[in-house]
């Protein structure tokens, strides 16, 4: 699925989806979703993909990213 970013609210770059991310949360492995800016490394909040199903890949998750992203000041 392709989503519409907003550019960064902070420096104006571009911004992409980071899709299905291995992160560190509260000491164990997690998958995650969430949108960054290419220029200055800003991010959205990360969207656990467990919150949203057992499936490897959540588009719950990454919708809510696009959406904290976008909904930015």
């Amino acid at each position: 699925m392709i989503y519409q970013l907003r550019p960064c609210p902070f420096c104006g770059g571009e911004a992409f989806l980071e899709r299905n991310q291995r992160a560190i949360i509260r000491g164990e492995k997690q998958r995650v979703s969430l949108v960054k800016c290419m220029a200055c490394h800003a991010r959205s909040e990360r969207f656990l993909i467990s919150d949203f199903g057992h499936s490897s890949v959540s588009k719950e998750a990454e919708q809510h990213a696009v959406d904290a992203w976008n909904r930015r000041a």
